[in-house]
């Protein structure tokens, strides 16, 4: 089964048929050096047969222009996707990470090379050539792409949108105005070549999607989007699986930091978590000009909070008291960023059982991203955690000094 990165742009608008009213082009109108991270939130279901699964995926989808023109903008993208089972709260556990690199044309058009799985929505939506009025209709192609076990199925669709006029929306604590366009489309794939085909791939797929998408046909960007989604598999064997999503996503926009703007911001961490004051409670018995179980570096991604494995007892997951104080300072410290990304990742040494070292890494990590969710009140939407085992050491396990630097949590600030 595919994991649904849905559609980075679920976006248009056109205006009304009412006298008066001038016409509404659509057209994506961002510059170089822009962002626009859209965060999506969806009920999922699967059923094979009797059996049947629920999960809560959140998608994070970042575009970054690297080249604009005025026929559109060359796109660098990251695709994020984090999952919890069931119809439950709590944090999401980071799952996969894909990468692309795509042109959007000012009409909405996708040009995607091969090579890349995302978006699996494309040229969705495109805009007519000519403004819209309160009412009217249209239907223009696009692309939907699978990908089951590296092999890849290609869908054309031709979804009808409706212009609904301006309207308001609302999601969790925000909200906005802007121009409502409803869609819908049938799916359908009859793989009539079945000689090359692997045992995960199927036969046919058939299903349906509509929904609402906001889009600020001033500013030329999406807001928000609200769709359902369904979808029938058969494989090869005749078995039958069926998938259904309800899908909520909200969009921001925002200038790329540049790299003098991300050092700044790093000396300002680094800052805010020296010791100035000797004469404070020392709980952890460090030499507090010297040493500290909080270390910080950056990285592509943006600012990295390392703790160290003293903060836990060995062989354990649970935060020691003392232990505290770190994680309050960095709470403080990431507050000042609301909005931006966290990512709590569980690391160890390569001794022990591999299985043993995932598991104590991911509980680790839950035991700081509980810690900051439910102590400090930080914002769980915007919080993950993953567990990574002994797959990404920052030294050789060579040494003791080398296996304790490898055994930590990080937690990190995201910039982009």
């Amino acid at each position: 089964m595919r994991t649904i990165v849905i559609g980075i742009l679920f976006l248009l608008s056109f205006p009304s048929r009412a006298e008066g009213i001038e016409p509404v082009k659509l057209q994506w109108k961002w510059e170089e050096k822009q962002v626009l991270e859209l965060n999506e939130y969806h009920d999922v279901n699967f059923r094979v047969g009797t059996r049947s699964v629920s999960r809560e995926d959140r998608n994070r989808i970042l575009l970054k222009t690297t080249k604009c023109d005025s026929v559109g903008c060359q796109v660098s993208a990251f695709f994020d996707t984090y999952i919890r089972f069931g119809k439950t709260t709590g944090p999401f556990q980071k799952d996969k990470n894909f990468e692309s690199d795509f042109k959007i044309l000012r009409n909405g058009k996708y040009e995607v090379a091969d090579q890349y799985i995302m978006p699996n929505l494309r040229s969705f939506p495109t805009f007519p050539d000519s403004p819209v009025l309160v009412g009217d209709t249209w239907k223009l192609p696009a692309e939907e792409s699978f990908d089951f076990s590296g092999e890849r199925i290609k869908i054309d669709v031709e979804p009808e949108y409706s212009y609904l006029g301006k309207a308001k929306w609302q999601f969790q604590n925000q909200t906005g105005f802007a121009d409502k366009i409803s869609y819908t489309y049938p799916i359908y794939f009859n793989k009539t070549d079945k000689s090359k085909r692997n045992a995960n791939s199927p036969n046919k797929i058939f299903g349906f999607a509509r929904g609402i998408v906001y889009f600020n046909a001033e500013k030329g960007l999406p807001e928000f989007k609200e769709v359902k989604l369904s979808y029938t598999f058969i494989l090869q064997d005749g078995t039958v699986q069926e998938a259904s999503y309800d899908i909520q996503g909200i969009y921001q926009s925002r200038k790329s930091l540049n790299t003098v703007e991300k050092e700044k911001i790093t000396e300002d961490v680094l800052k805010d978590l020296i010791v100035d004051d000797f004469s404070k409670p020392n709980p952890l018995k460090l030499n507090q000009a010297t040493e500290s179980p909080v270390s910080v570096r950056t990285s592509e991604d943006g600012v990295i909070f390392s703790l160290d494995s003293i903060l836990f007892d060995f062989n354990d997951s649970k935060l020691k008291t003392e232990a505290e104080s770190a994680i309050k300072k960095i709470s403080e410290i990431l507050k000042k960023y609301p909005g931006r990304e966290i990512r709590v990742s569980g690391h160890t040494d390569s001794t022990g059982r591999k299985e043993y070292n995932q598991k104590l890494s991911e509980e680790r990590a839950k035991s700081v991203l509980h810690e900051l969710v439910d102590i400090h009140k930080m914002e769980e939407s915007k919080i993950s955690f993953k567990g990574y085992g002994d797959a990404i050491p920052v030294a050789p396990n060579d040494t003791d000094e080398n296996r304790a630097k490898n055994r930590r949590v990080e937690i990190t600030l995201v910039l982009d």
